[in-house]
């Protein structure tokens, strides 16, 4: 993964992701890179109209603190004190769960499969920061750079931006910017 910005390489921002895997904790590389948005899952909860009722730490989902990789200047004071030396993983997590994931539809076996795990939360966030990128174009911006803007502006946001996911555990206890959640997908407004 590159070291580098890359407007010093000569194109707009990329924010990078990369899911932590599906094993419960520890989370996998390159999810540690401090140069990724590491995604890790939740399971979700709709009430009967189909709207958010409760999320809660999915115990498939990656998460932990890697051996290797110290701690990057935007997590530094904003980890709950689960490292102060070491990079965490997931920096944020979407529903993953299996059981609450989305369908597909399978063409070739003629039917809808209910699929999840980290391979799905991360192209879904890869789309609310396509989303977020098509919106700073309209306004005359660049793309975001995942490492210095991206993740960045995910943990300076406030925790009123999140659902607080208490409940859950992947190995480690789901709560406010843990080690099984990281911080949860920010709410959407309209």
């Amino acid at each position: 993964f590159p070291t580098r910005r890359s407007s010093d390489l000569g194109h707009q921002g990329v924010t990078f992701l990369a899911s932590t895997g599906d094993n419960g904790a520890p989370a996998g590389y390159p999810a540690y890179s401090s140069n990724v948005v590491a995604v890790g899952g939740t399971s979700l909860g709709l009430n009967t109209g189909g709207t958010y009722e409760a999320e809660s730490g999915w115990s498939g989902s990656g998460g932990g603190v890697s051996n290797y990789e110290t701690q990057p200047s935007y997590q530094v004071g904003k980890v709950n004190g689960t490292s102060a030396t070491q990079r965490t993983a997931p920096d944020l997590s979407i529903d993953a769960d299996p059981n609450t994931g989305v369908y597909v539809l399978d063409s070739y076996d003629g039917g809808y499969l209910q699929v999840g795990g980290t391979s799905l939360a991360c192209p879904m966030t890869a789309a609310l920061v396509s989303v977020a990128d098509q919106g700073r174009i309209l306004n005359g911006l660049t793309t975001l750079d995942g490492r210095s803007q991206t993740l960045p502006a995910l943990y300076s946001l406030a925790s009123a931006n999140f659902h607080d996911i208490t409940t859950g555990s992947n190995g480690f206890s789901a709560g406010t910017r843990s080690l099984a959640t990281g911080l949860p997908i920010p709410v959407t407004r309209s």
